[in-house]
């Protein structure tokens, strides 16, 4: 069985937000690491509805390579292709997120445009 920490962070690197809700810390911070810092749950929480929302304008395909679970800490890194009307943007990425008390306290974001690779 999946620990709850690494469903919670799959979903998050997945793009679905919503079940990820009901586990932020209200002091959670989510850095996009060299775009911004979001603070607090209700702003996290806005931001990925946005995101979400900018998710359905167009197609998107995530893969996640490898995960990585000790016990308060989740990382996951893989790509993503952002299909935009008639080109492609590659995403390589890592996410990290912490857990404090049972709650997803940080998240930490990096994300680098690539080519595509294979």
């Amino acid at each position: 069985m999946q620990s709850l920490h690494k469903q919670i962070a799959l979903a998050f690197s997945g793009g679905n937000f919503e079940f990820c809700y009901e586990h932020l810390a209200d002091d959670i911070t989510f850095n996009i690491v060299g775009n911004e810092i979001v603070s607090g749950k209700d702003a996290v929480i806005d931001f990925c509805n946005k995101t979400a929302q900018y998710f359905t304008t167009l197609t998107t395909k995530f893969e996640l390579d490898n995960v990585i679970v000790d016990e308060n800490c989740v990382a996951i890194n893989g790509t993503a292709e952002f299909y935009v009307e008639d080109r492609v943007n590659y995403i390589s990425s890592c996410d990290v997120y912490k857990f404090v008390d049972g709650k997803l306290k940080e998240i930490t974001s990096y994300c680098i445009s690539t080519k595509k690779i294979g």
